[in-house]
């Protein structure tokens, strides 16, 4: 055989774009291992360890030999002990076989997905917004339709806002609170009424609680449960173990939704990677099932970070930036010091090579003008990136 030939990839592939964050981390941890020394704004993972107790168990799984497959939808122990965790932190009455263990926030993202869009569906999205959402929902056939919110408001999801994007053709309502990049929260006559534009019709109400028990307040638990019960099994969700449990880098999330669905989820997610991993079931069980004291710590220290670190920000003259319910992000708006023509991933690659800050650019989420600024760092971390920034946008300022 003489000649090239075209190597022809599926066009579903041609149409994804990679994960915006992970390459501004990966250019990071890149300069670190050079030794460069770069302040990390950038990372969407706690800084804290995987608690001890945690640790243990996978530890313990181990040498048990608990090594082996476990049920493609997860240990019976945990998928209760997932739907115990939601009934009591956030009144959200679902059944064991009304969850599945997945491999990690995204897998059950997508696990819904495949499972609930067809092609011509669309999927409501406010933004600001996490882009696999819209990733995630083109490999599904579907389409993503793109609402935005105002920073005046704080990026507020509401019913007002979302109502006029809803058509025949709306198959889920999507919503992620605290909300990733702008720490967004909905109180609950916001969650009913954002409920209650989708209860006549033929539409999901997914909430991806990825951020949500890092709430800088107590969660509308009682709002939830009236939404549930009033759509009737169309209440859905994406959630995750790595946020609230330090525990990123185990891949372990689960979906949960109505048996008819989860059922759904699971053949899929037995053709695609069967159960989630063993190890990491087991030290989910216990995050999930021991004292959830210790979270309160954390949720301290993060709403302390995103004061100091906000403060710190609109000292510089030219920048807002809203207050975050939760999470540890912040999403301030600097237009401001955008030269002619320059985006805010311009500005943020200018940061990193001037002053050795990584952040992510505002366009990886939808909205140029601003940053993600992550305070998932400690606390000498913001003080010495607060300094490089001040200096940074005094420079531009002055150029």
């Amino acid at each position: 055989m003489t000649g090239k030939t075209t190597l022809r990839l599926a066009a579903r592939v041609s149409e994804i774009q990679p994960s915006p964050t992970m390459a501004v981390m990966a250019d990071a941890m890149r300069l670190k291992a050079e030794g460069v020394d770069v302040v990390d704004f950038s990372a969407g993972q706690p800084d804290f360890p995987t608690p001890q107790h945690i640790k243990d168990a996978g530890e313990k799984a181990i040498v048990d030999n608990f090594t082996r497959y476990t049920p493609n939808a997860g240990m019976p122990e945990l998928r209760k002990a997932v739907t115990d965790r939601y009934r009591e932190d956030y009144a959200l009455d679902f059944e064991p076989s009304e969850s599945i263990i997945t491999s990690g926030g995204k897998h059950a993202l997508l696990n819904l997905m495949l499972t609930l869009v067809d092609p011509g569906d669309e999927v409501v999205i406010p933004t600001p917004y996490w882009m696999t959402f819209a990733e995630q929902v083109r490999l599904a056939g579907g389409t993503p339709v793109l609402v935005p919110t105002e920073a005046s408001t704080g990026f507020r999801m509401t019913a007002d806002v979302i109502a006029p994007a809803l058509t025949e053709r709306t198959r889920i309502l999507l919503l992620n609170f605290p909300a990733n990049p702008t720490g967004a929260v909905i109180d609950g006559s916001e969650i009913r009424a954002l409920g209650a534009l989708v209860e006549d019709a033929d539409a999901f109400f997914l909430w991806d609680d990825t951020y949500a028990r890092l709430m800088f307040e107590p969660p509308p638990a009682e709002a939830f449960g009236e939404v549930q019960d009033r759509l009737d099994g169309r209440f859905v969700v994406a959630g995750t173990a790595s946020k609230a449990y330090a525990m990123t880098g185990w891949r372990i999330g689960w979906a949960l939704g109505p048996k008819p669905v989860i059922e759904a989820c699971g053949a899929l997610q037995s053709q695609m990677t069967s159960n989630a991993s063993s190890i990491s079931q087991k030290a989910a069980l216990v995050a999930l099932t021991s004292d959830q004291a210790p979270l309160a710590e954390m949720i301290a220290e993060y709403k302390w970070r995103a004061e100091r670190l906000r403060a710190g920000l609109l000292e510089i003259p030219g920048l807002s930036c809203s207050m975050p319910g939760g999470g540890f992000y912040l999403f301030p708006d600097i237009s401001h010091y955008l030269k002619a023509g320059e985006t805010s991933t311009d500005l943020a690659a200018a940061m990193l090579k001037e002053a050795r800050v990584a952040v992510v650019p505002g366009l990886a989420f939808g909205l140029d003008g601003h940053l993600r600024v992550s305070f998932a760092c400690a606390r000498d971390v913001i003080e010495e990136g607060l300094s490089r920034l001040v200096k940074f946008f005094a420079a531009r300022a002055g150029s």
